[in-house]
């Protein structure tokens, strides 16, 4: 059976969220809330380096999303966001 992939657009504004919860018995969350979605990003309770990788890509892409946010803030300017520059992990 072939893999399904969904995608999930989420249109952000200024009353999104997002939050990292630490545990001491589990592994950690963490949430993004826009609109009416709220997704969490879950992990096995056992970790590999796999998903070490996966949070270290989530870390670096999410820096990058930032900076080019924070970019095109400062330069008052969209229509670079959907250039197609960056690449998801």
């Amino acid at each position: 059976m072939a893999a399904r992939m969904s995608a999930l657009s989420l249109p952000i504004d200024a009353r999104a969220t997002s939050e990292f919860r630490a545990f001491r018995a589990r592994t950690p969350l963490f949430t993004v809330a826009a609109g009416q979605v709220l997704v969490t990003l879950t992990l096995p309770e056992r970790l590999s380096a796999g998903e070490v990788a996966f949070a270290r890509r989530l870390a670096d892409q999410a820096a990058a999303y930032a900076a080019e946010v924070e970019r095109l803030y400062r330069s008052g300017s969209r229509s670079s966001a959907r250039s197609g520059k960056g690449r998801a992990a």
